[in-house]
């Protein structure tokens, strides 16, 4: 009932932000009465939804929500005096709420109204459905997430300058949801040159649809054209480069639209952690990686990066496809596997850098200890 919680919070991926996505589930003896998930800042909360849908059989009954339900007053009352109104037995909790308003108290709050609270169980999953809202409420730096779509004989596409689709509709629609959750997208020059993507939001509903991410292109060298697409729709993206651009292609691409900006070098190509500073002094700390190749093999050798997901389909590309530097295909190192599972034909494995996970947790489980 957790997971299913977990699940439906993806619901509310690409509408709940600033707030954190929150599904919930009520239970009735055997019986699922009641679920909800949190849409956007300002409407109910998951667990009001649920409740709303269960009424009168929330009495005695038990109630699974993917993040610690709130104790204090903002556009929305506090969840857990609606908790305890319903006549809960019991609240499942896989994870307390970073924000230093809850922390603790809403565990706290409902035990001290009679309410049974058990917490901890999924606890990784739960964090990392939420990982930039538990960086930035536990006062840490941006949060990097890595997305790679690769064949069953793990190939990013056919053969060298070639683009292919890697996967299907269902696996499209959540990587789009997942852009929509951050503030920027990155891809190397090579990737912007042949894919020519758009790096938007379109296959989301037009309710469930906000703003697209700011497309950023490693390019050390500039080697970007001006009539990329983002340019022809007037739509802003950042061009990362180094010291060894020519101020002419700097001028011509800015013409064009773009925002350049000089970083460190590092092994010829654009410095990672630098490109990071930089996009982060733009206020993009939510950063999505999606390529290509050299681009996502630099994430990982920095080790500058939080959560991994990796779209796999069951089609092979062959011996001449194009393979991912090191192991990016399967388990980076100091990675953690939190869950794998099947969106339609493809599989969806997601990952957790371990010192990331430690932290938070360590974090969690003191305040857990307090509540």
């Amino acid at each position: 009932m957790v997971r299913r919680a977990l699940d439906l919070a993806t619901e509310g991926l690409a509408t709940a932000r600033p707030n954190p996505i929150v599904g919930a589930v009520v239970v009735a003896g055997d019986r699922v009465v009641g679920e909800g998930y949190h849409r956007r800042c300002g409407e109910p909360h998951a667990e009001m939804n649920a409740l709303a849908v269960a009424g009168a059989r929330a009495a005695g009954a038990t109630l699974y929500v993917s993040l610690e339900p709130c104790a204090h007053t903002g556009r929305t009352p506090p969840c857990v005096e609606g908790l305890g109104a319903a006549g809960l037995a019991r609240v499942v909790v896989p994870a307390l709420d970073p924000d230093a308003r809850v922390f603790g108290r809403g565990v706290r709050a409902l035990r001290a109204a009679g309410v049974e609270v058990t917490l901890g169980c999924l606890e990784a999953e739960a964090v990392l459905h939420n990982l930039a809202y538990y960086r930035e409420r536990l006062g840490w730096s941006r949060t990097v997430t890595l997305k790679l779509a690769v064949s069953a004989d793990g190939k990013l596409a056919r053969e060298p300058g070639r683009r292919d689709r890697v996967t299907g509709d269902q696996a499209d629609r959540l990587v789009h949801r997942l852009r929509a959750a951050h503030d920027c997208v990155v891809v190397g020059a090579e990737t912007a040159r042949v894919d020519r993507p758009l790096l938007d939001c379109r296959r989301l509903d037009a309710e469930e649809r906000g703003a697209d991410p700011v497309p950023v292109v490693l390019d050390s060298q500039l080697r970007l054209p001006g009539d990329n697409r983002w340019s022809v729709l007037g739509r802003p993206y950042v061009v990362l480069c180094t010291g060894a651009a020519s101020g002419e292609r700097v001028r011509a691409l800015e013409r064009a639209g773009a925002r350049v900006v000089r970083c460190e070098a590092e092994q010829g190509g654009v410095s990672i952690a630098a490109a990071l500073d930089a996009l982060e002094a733009m206020g993009l700390r939510r950063v999505l990686v999606e390529g290509g190749a050299a681009v996502f093999g630099s994430f990982l050798r920095s080790e500058l990066w939080d959560a991994f997901y990796r779209f796999q389909s069951r089609e092979r590309f062959g011996a001449r496809g194009v393979s991912v530097a090191g192991d990016g295909a399967n388990a980076p190192e100091g990675a953690v596997r939190i869950d794998a599972g099947a969106l339609g034909e493809d599989e969806l494995v997601r990952f957790v850098r371990a010192s990331t996970l430690t932290a938070i947790v360590s974090r969690l489980r003191a305040a857990g200890g307090e509540a």
